[in-house]
Parts: structure tokens; sequence; C-alpha cells
């Protein structure tokens, strides 16, 4: 199994350059085409406040996004182009909402790249972003933190095992990764060291499977949140990608995320491959 098609969100903001950064190197690592997108945004009004805006006023608000996108572009193709990878890269102008249009050209590429939400962004759509493609993509997303020193990813991937049908999809969308890791740590996480409900034994047989030798370690969660321990887990073992299983579902336009996923999309210090 490999990556064959990787989607990139970019705005051209330097959570994106991050996203993008991360994009061409696994691009790279698996011989992958690149596809860059930024999403024109519709101006947003308030229905009851619709008749008062002057045309002029919308159409300019629209103009706003229309050279924010033509922008990211140009962006796009400079930090491609210094990388060598123009060949192989191609950038997708798209408009409306930002979750539906990304979800959409998802749904045709093998994995998702996008930069994690900063707790000051502006547009609530963007800020979102993550939780929604996530839920919403049908598609694995790696999520970059937009602070600290980004380092290449996959050299010790820590995999977060649960007896749920998101892990085990998190662990088969992760096989091309986990296939060129150095190490794979299998973490479980029990209310005690013997808890007998958490098991990774069938996630290690799997690995195996494929040739993927993988280290089992159990944690303890009583008492604690369980996106803390992971992290906590992570840094302490030395990890530099998490795979997990991204729990929740959207209603009505929201996004209802479980507790762990919630945790992780917060306050995450490494990069994370989420599967729903």
């Amino acid at each position: 199994m490999t990556v064959k098609r990787i989607l990139v969100h970019f705005d051209g903001s330097k959570r994106s350059e991050r996203a993008l950064s991360a994009a061409l190197e696994l691009a790279e690592a698996q011989d992958a085409h690149l596809i860059g997108c930024a999403v024109e945004a519709e101006p947003r009004i308030p229905t009851y406040a619709a008749a008062q805006i002057p045309a002029d006023v919308i159409a300019a608000m629209a103009e706003e996004q229309r050279r924010y996108v033509e922008a990211a572009k140009v962006s796009f193709d400079k930090l491609v182009a210094a990388s060598a990878w123009t060949d192989r890269s191609e950038f997708v102008m798209a408009k409306g909402d930002a979750t539906r249009a990304l979800s959409r050209i998802a749904r045709g590429c093998d994995l998702v790249i996008l930069g994690q939400s900063e707790p000051d962004t502006d547009f609530v759509e963007i800020e979102d972003l993550p939780d929604n493609v996530v839920l919403e993509s049908g598609r694995p997303v790696l999520i970059i933190p937009y602070i600290g020193k980004r380092k290449p990813i996959g050299g010790h991937v820590l995999l977060c095992w649960t007896d749920t049908r998101e892990a085990a999809r998190a662990l088969s969308d992760a096989l091309p990764l986990l296939n060129e890791a150095s190490k794979v740590t299998v973490l479980s996480v029990g209310e005690s060291q013997k808890d007998p409900s958490i098991s990774a034994d069938d996630a290690a047989r799997l690995l195996a499977a494929h040739n993927i030798s993988a280290e089992l370690h159990h944690a303890t969660g009583r008492g604690v949140d369980v996106g803390s321990v992971v992290l906590n887990e992570a840094s302490d073992l030395g990890a530099d990608l998490i795979v997990m299983g991204a729990y929740g579902h959207s209603r009505l336009r929201e996004t209802i995320l479980g507790g762990v996923t919630r945790t992780i999309l917060k306050e995450m210090t490494v990069p994370v491959l989420m599967s729903h």
C-alpha cells in the first residue's frame, strides 16, 4: 500500500506553510502527486442585515476573497518550485464552504494534510476545519501542529489502539507510513496495568502480517483525560507521529467530537494522523 495523491489545504498562512512543508516531505517519500487547495469563501452576511448592505460592499468582500486565494496560489507555486516538485503538483481554487470543498476533493485522494487550528483564528470555518474534515471527508487526515520546530515525520510512530472501528481504520490508513517508520509503538490505555478490556495483540498481529515490527506499551488512565495520557506518552517515548481513530459525528452542521479527539486536536505537540 502506498500514498499516491496528497491534498494539502494551503491559504498562505504560516500554519498552512508548515502543512505544505510536511506534504512535500511525504510526497517525495511516497512518490506522490501533490494537490494544494485554497477556498474562496462566500461573504458571510446575516440574513437580517443583507438588505442593508450595499451591493458594491458585498462585491468588494468577494473580490478580497478572490485576491486572497490567488495570492495563496502564488505562494504555493514558489514553495513547491523550491522543492523541485512542480511537475508533480497542482493547485485548486475552490469556492464556498471550506469543509465541503476540501472534503469533496479529499475523496479523490489518499491523504489530507491540514494545519492545526490556532486559538486566535478569526474565521470560524478555518478554526473548525480539522475537526470537520476528519469527520466529513472519509479520508485519513494528517494534522500538523502550529507551534514547535517541525521535524521529519514518521521515524517513531505511536499507534493508539482500542477495540473500535475507528482505531482499526486508522491502523489500515497508516500502513504506508508505518511501513517506512524506524520504530512503531502500539499504545493502549486502560484503568489499570492489567485491564482485561484493553489488548493490543490484534493490532500487533496485523502489523506483523505486514512485516512491521511493533512494541506494545500500556498506560493507565484512571482519573486522567486519555487524550492527555496519549500526548504525555508520545513525549516520553519520543514519538514524532501519533496515529489514532477520530471519534465523533457531525449533526446539523455541528461537529460533536469525543473527548480524546478534542483534547488531541487542541493540545497536540507532534503531527497526528486521524481516521474516522
